[in-house]
């Protein structure tokens, strides 16, 4: 912000002050101006500035400091955080337009999600159980990024007067625990369904069982007790203080802005420790199975099933890698004293860390070959279907033929006991994840 220097401007900023306190200014009834940039100021009380009348401009080193000392002074300086003005706790329209939509895209997918998976008869039920579960957690997001809307309509244009007691409330604590809920609930559950695929697919025949409901539902108990917590603990630990929670307006723990504040240590255990092994594993167990169904397909040419499957592979790990990386090299930096441009602090709370939540529907659900085929069974679908099948007689017949060719093979596998010597085994591992590809032939 461009400040003009009016009279009785005092600067003794930026000088190596290390008990800073307000009675050194007490003679200086009619104060305006004051320039304290470079002064720690974590041991003042709140609104110490504020009963000097006069004063219209401060200049502090952190952006919090003009909500907590200073919140009835009309010009504070830095202005905003990236994520919050003095004015708005989301500063810009394009961060509320995005917290509204990615909260409603989040929670509306993740609802259809459970919808499909309790309403669907399914046969694989570990799977569903994972589903279901990463679902919850995802919405809880969704939840979490539409409540922040809501208070950000409700401070609208007096966000610098209800700051200070909104980030150390009870409810920002809440919102904050839920969020952190909701993504590492999210993370564990990706790394387990990742290595549970992986067993399951890239050595079936190595005496592996498949996975038991029982054992499914009792290991989401202990992630989701795990998550737990992981997000209480802070509560717990510095019970006296609500900084670790209510850091930024968004009351998301990201130590980006200023990366040594109250709970940096175990902000750096939870996003360079457990998010980034996460992170690692499932990129480790997606690569090692598609290198084994590679392997195993390597005498035959690439299938249309095979490309989407590797396709899908690549966005999962694609798509995690988004949410997570830029956070871990952010906070890296952030702790290297790096210069991290205030701007990004927004961009990493609203777009990047919702990025999982809003697209596992796609990946886990929606993109499968059974719920493809149960949406064709709907009455509108089938209309569109028979009047295009009209139109493409050929293109019928051509998938008729496709498909009487699919049945003569599964006749073949089924009878091959009459004649084993000429119809070699044939060996066929489906579920609605991975239908179109795990089709091996056992020599």
């Amino acid at each position: 912000m461009d400040y003009q220097s009016p009279r009785n401007y005092r600067l003794i900023g930026y000088n190596p002050i290390e008990d800073f306190s307000t009675d050194v200014l007490d003679p200086l009834a009619n104060l305006r101006s004051l320039g304290v940039e470079g002064i720690k100021m974590d041991n003042l009380d709140k609104d110490s500035f504020n009963v000097f009348t006069s004063l219209d401009f401060i200049y502090f080193e952190k952006f919090h400091y003009c909500m907590t000392y200073a919140s009835k002074v009309q010009k504070c300086a830095p202005a905003t955080d990236g994520l919050s003005s003095l004015t708005h706790l989301l500063s810009t329209s394009m961060l509320k337009g995005a917290v509204w939509g990615i909260s409603c895209v989040t929670f509306i997918g993740n609802a259809f999600v459970l919808w499909e998976r309790f309403t669907a008869k399914d046969e694989n039920r570990v799977l569903s159980i994972l589903i279901k579960n990463l679902a919850v957690s995802d919405m809880l997001m969704g939840v979490y990024l539409f409540i922040i809307a809501l208070v950000d309509l409700q401070f609208r244009d007096n966000y610098n007067k209800e700051a200070n007691s909104w980030k150390s409330s009870w409810a920002c604590t809440f919102l904050g625990v839920l969020a952190m809920i909701s993504s590492e609930v999210s993370v564990l559950i990706l790394s387990f369904m990742s290595c549970e695929r992986f067993v399951l697919i890239a050595a079936p025949l190595k005496g592996h069982h498949a996975m038991k409901p029982q054992t499914a539902t009792a290991s989401i108990m202990i992630i989701w007790i795990i998550g737990f917590i992981l997000a209480v603990i802070p509560v717990i630990h510095w019970r006296n203080s609500t900084r670790f929670y209510g850091a930024n307006g968004m009351c998301f723990p990201f130590h980006i802005v200023d990366p040594y504040s109250i709970g940096w240590q175990y902000s750096a255990f939870i996003f360079l420790g457990v998010n980034l092994l996460g992170l690692i594993t499932i990129g480790y167990v997606y690569v090692g199975m598609f290198a084994s169904i590679w392997r195993t397909r390597h005498a035959t040419p690439l299938s249309a099933g095979d490309m989407e499957f590797a396709l899908r592979f690549f966005l999962i790990v694609l798509t995690d890698a988004t949410c997570w990386a830029p956070i871990i090299i952010l906070n890296i930096l952030a702790m290297m004293k790096y210069p991290v441009p205030a701007e990004l602090h927004a961009w990493v709370v609203v777009f990047v860390l919702p990025v999982n939540s809003a697209v596992n529907p796609l990946l886990y659900t929606f993109t499968t070959p059974k719920f493809r085929e149960r949406l064709i069974c709907f009455k509108f679908l089938s209309k569109i279907r028979n009047y295009v099948s009209r139109k493409h007689s050929s293109q019928e017949s051509q998938m008729s033929i496709t498909l009487s060719s699919r049945n003569l093979m599964f006749s073949i596998s089924s009878n091959k006991k009459n004649d084993p010597e000429k119809i070699p085994p044939l060996v066929i591992v489906e579920d609605d994840w991975n239908d179109d590809i795990m089709r091996r032939i056992v020599k």
